[in-house]
């Protein structure tokens, strides 16, 4: 076992060396560990299940051939969510090219998704809330991609300032300054909506 891989909690730390030693188990354990991050990123991303699911399927399939290069220098979580993230932007911009997506028509009606469980809230509470994310997500959408990279890591996956400036490669100034950007175009687009 290397020495950076010392430096994970011993479960983890043991799955690692397990699987990069090309055990399928201990590699199995991982990806099932890692799968609700990388799915909650790729779906953030392509807000879209099947291209999610199908992100995150390549993301581990990549990973696994990538293994053997992997020393554990950086997290095991910051690595897959590098990978996860720069397939998701592959696959939306390609799939921005389509007329589908780019109309919509992608999106199917799921009266289940975005919905707090039954009896949480009012019929009307639960519409203005659901239209209230709807339009946080067409405004996060819209960002610029930098400011968007930073926004979707932060706020939604709540990963810290160092772990996005590993994912992205940029210093940790500049996931701040985006941040900051970010947040106050989303300021001023919810007060034009008159919604703060």
């Amino acid at each position: 076992m290397s020495n950076s891989l010392r430096l994970y909690p011993d479960g983890e730390a043991k799955r690692l060396h397990l699987a990069i030693a090309g055990d399928v188990q201990a590699f199995r354990d991982l990806v099932v560990q890692y799968h609700p991050l990388a799915y909650s990123l790729a779906y953030k991303i392509l807000d879209d299940p099947q291209d999610a699911e199908e992100v995150v399927q390549d993301a581990f399939v990549k990973i696994h051939r990538a293994l053997e290069s992997f020393r554990g220098e950086a997290s095991f979580k910051t690595w897959i969510a590098r990978i996860v993230l720069r397939l998701s932007l592959n696959r939306r911009r390609d799939r921005s090219r389509s007329a589908w997506h780019r109309l919509g028509l992608h999106l199917q009606s799921d009266p289940d998704r975005d919905h707090p469980a039954p009896g949480t809230q009012t019929p009307e509470a639960q519409c203005i809330a659901h239209e209230t994310r709807q339009l946080m997500r067409q405004f996060v959408d819209e960002l610029p991609e930098p400011l968007r990279q930073v926004v979707v890591l932060n706020s939604f996956e709540e990963l810290s300032y160092g772990e996005i400036a590993q994912i992205l490669e940029i210093p940790v100034g500049t996931v701040s300054s985006r941040l900051y950007s970010a947040r106050k175009k989303l300021l001023g687009r919810l007060r034009r909506q008159d919604l703060i």
